[in-house]
């Protein structure tokens, strides 16, 4: 794709009765350009090119774009047919505007802006088959100030600003609403019905707008060549018409007849308090009834086609409706609360298949407390997982929420209060005169008392896992406080002590409790420990005797089902002297490393304790991002070896080469390909020696 000549595209900017003449100096200011650099332009081709060039980096070639959705009236498959038919070669444009103030400081110059075409339309599948994105802009100038039109009013001045949306390619295919909610990455991402024009939403996650990226590429494969000239690396991917069916067909048969009220019904008191979940139930079906009540010809049945309602009608059909909006500001927001709770269970009931198979898990062992130590990067996650999958959920998936697993990280600010929950003063407002706004102090649980909770509420005594990442690296003593008492533990798992604590008791079995608490049998508490992290904090002896520690090896080598390494990547070094190519797998290097850094020094190692190996997992590769690859070997590699390995050795045998006297000279040598490692260390690594590579110092082609 050749350059474009953006010269015509200025023009017509300049020629907007919008844009004033200080406006457009502005516009050129932010490019570090002048006026009179569009004035030179006219009549000379090549320093159009040359002013072109410089915009196309700002806005073409901007390395760190930010994802936006805007959406519009505009039509855009009618100016897609305008500019075809009129041959018009120029860049189409859009000055949107107003922009909303939450958003308006993300968005500048290079963004990508997903266009949506919204509109009321006059029945549902006119709306599914008309709404969605049409074009996919590049935002030409930072937001700034268009009109005073909309200075008046509560909403203060952000209504001036706009900003102008070019179109270098239009879609000849729109993605449309139906297709952007089957799929799950971009379900929440369906554009406003119609109401809100001045709807700008930021993207915040990669996953988000480059599933939307795909989707299109998939719909309109010539894009294809406009998303590598500007440096997207994107793949097309088919859209999930039948996304249940052809996906997840095991989940489609799973919730066939599936007792949504049930599941539901169970579910909620884990997010809720049982108060507020009789009173969603209820909120549900009173929605149900007047809503069909007043729609004969579009019934909904909450409790029977749930995803009907969610995925079909969408969230803000549903929470913009006038009959749901007045009868949710009657009974207090009841009713938009309950629906934003059912969306959330449906959601986790797509992805988690043993929610409603209580059935199914089973409680292989009694409970235990246990901590998982080792180096860095060994797996202690890994075996946590294991472990969850041994002994009760089969299918765990660490990226999937699951109601019976709570995770938490710990760090130097970790509290008691911060574990266990405390008392926080909560707003109470009232709904008329009679009944006014007061302030009520309530316990606040956290995720010991939430995962207790479960424990007791479940079924059938399902196990529930409360896992705790870094522990040392937080006062655990205190973090436990009274607690500790509880992790003494009988043959049958339980608590062999219980204690008074009111607060917990109470959020457990009701407001009138003053039974004392335990650690029930089903309750496994997991932790991990990195035994090389510094500035830590010490467990005690006691605490230590009340859990079980399994040590993970930084030597033992993870394989996938087919007996292939996890997690290995290929690197070659050039030697300077002797301009051969050293060739080795990470599996290699890590195991050399730490083999060198245990042996003693009398016998060519650095004499190291165990806790300074690094494990498998210590770097986590990209399969296909040879650079992001070799970055993190250099980068985050390198700086461990030469900060927490090298210079903690009191022995003269190096892992580095006699030339390399500090970090700088590591990392440029490196960065640059060349062989940093020392012939000791060489001794205790397996590689191969090859004719030099010239085209780059990481061969991504090599094999194993």
């Amino acid at each position: 794709m050749d350059n474009y000549n953006l010269f015509p595209f200025l023009e017509e900017i300049s020629n907007m009765d919008i844009v004033t003449s200080e406006l457009f100096e502005e516009i050129m200011n932010d490019y570090e350009l002048s006026t009179s650099d569009f004035e030179n332009m006219k009549n000379n081709e090549q320093e159009q090119l040359r002013i072109s060039g410089i915009m196309g980096e700002k806005f073409f070639y901007k390395e760190k774009k930010e994802f936006h959705t805007i959406s519009s009236k505009h039509d855009f498959s009618e100016l897609i047919t305008k500019n075809h038919n009129e041959g018009n070669p120029s860049i189409f444009t859009l000055v949107y505007s107003p922009l909303n103030d939450h958003s308006r400081d993300k968005l500048g110059i290079g963004d990508i802006l997903f266009s949506y075409r919204t509109g009321q339309f006059n029945n549902l599948n006119e709306a599914l088959n008309t709404r969605g994105i049409y074009g996919m802009g590049i935002a030409i100038t930072n937001p700034m100030k268009f009109t005073h039109e909309y200075t008046s009013g509560n909403h203060g001045e952000y209504k001036d600003y706009g900003v102008i949306v070019a179109y270098p390619f239009l879609l000849e295919n729109h993605l449309s609403v139906r297709s952007i909610q089957l799929h799950p990455n971009t379900i929440d991402l369906t554009p406003y019905n119609g109401n809100r024009n001045d709807a700008l939403q930021h993207i915040g996650l990669p996953k988000h707008y480059n599933t939307l990226l795909s989707m299109i590429a998939y719909q309109n494969p010539d894009i294809i060549e406009f998303f590598d000239y500007l440096k997207l690396d994107i793949k097309p991917s088919p859209i999930p018409d039948d996304f249940w069916k052809t996906s997840l067909p095991e989940e489609k048969k799973f919730l066939t007849n599936t007792n949504y009220k049930a599941l539901f019904t169970n579910w909620l008191p884990t997010v809720v308090t049982d108060k507020s979940a009789s009173n969603y139930i209820s909120g549900l079906n009173t929605l149900e009834r007047v809503w069909n009540e007043n729609n004969p010809e579009e019934k909904i049945s909450i409790w029977e086609d749930p995803y009907d309602l969610k995925d079909i009608l969408g969230y803000e059909y549903i929470f913009n409706h006038d009959e749901i909006k007045t009868l949710s500001t009657q009974q207090n927001n009841t009713q938009s609360a309950a629906l934003r709770h059912y969306f959330t269970f449906l959601d986790k009931l797509k992805t988690d298949s043993t929610l409603p198979a209580k059935n199914n898990t089973h409680l292989v062992s009694i409970g235990i407390n246990k901590i998982y130590f080792g180096a860095p990067g060994t797996g202690k996650s890994f075996g946590i997982k294991k472990f969850i999958q041994e002994n009760g959920i089969e299918n765990f998936d660490e990226k999937v929420d699951h109601s019976n697993v709570f995770r938490a990280t710990l760090h130097p600010e970790f509290t008691y209060n911060d574990f266990v929950g405390q008392v926080m003063p909560v707003v109470l407002r009232g709904n008329s005169n009679a009944e006014p706004s007061r302030i009520e102090y309530q316990f606040s649980p956290q995720i010991f008392t939430k995962a207790l909770k479960r424990a007791f509420d479940v079924e059938n005594a399902e196990p529930v896992f409360l896992i705790l990442e870094e522990m040392s690296r937080a006062n655990v003593a205190a973090v436990f406080g009274d607690l500790f008492q509880l992790l003494d533990r009988d043959e049958n798992g339980e608590s062999e002590y219980m204690i008074d604590n009111l607060l917990v008791s109470q959020e457990l079995w009701g407001t009138n409790s003053t039974k004392k608490i335990y650690i029930p049998k089903n309750l496994f508490i997991i932790g991990t420990v990195n035994t090389s992290d510094q500035n830590v904090f010490v467990m005690d002896t006691a605490f230590k005797r009340r859990f079980e520690f399994d040590y993970v090896n930084a030597n033992s080598i993870a394989k996938d089902n087919n007996g292939n390494y996890l997690n290995n990547f290929i690197f070659e070094l050039k030697d300077t002297i002797t301009n051969k190519m050293y060739k080795f797998s990470w599996i290699d290097l890590y195991s050399g490393l730490n083999k060198f850094i245990t042996t003693k020094s009398e016998k060519g190692g650095l004499g190291l304790p165990e806790d300074k190996q690094l494990g498998q997992f210590f770097i986590k590769f990209k399969d296909t991002d040879p650079t992001y690859n070799y970055n993190q070997f250099k980068g985050k590699l390198l700086q461990y070896l030469w900060h927490d390995i090298q210079n903690t050795a009191y022995t003269d045998n190096s892992l580095f080469q006699k030339n390399i006297n500090n970090f700088s000279d590591a990392f440029t040598e490196i960065s640059t390909g060349h062989n940093i490692f020392s012939e000791a260390f060489l001794k205790f690594l397996k590689f191969e020696v090859s004719q030099p590579v010239l085209t780059s110092p990481l061969n991504e082609n090599s094999e194993i």
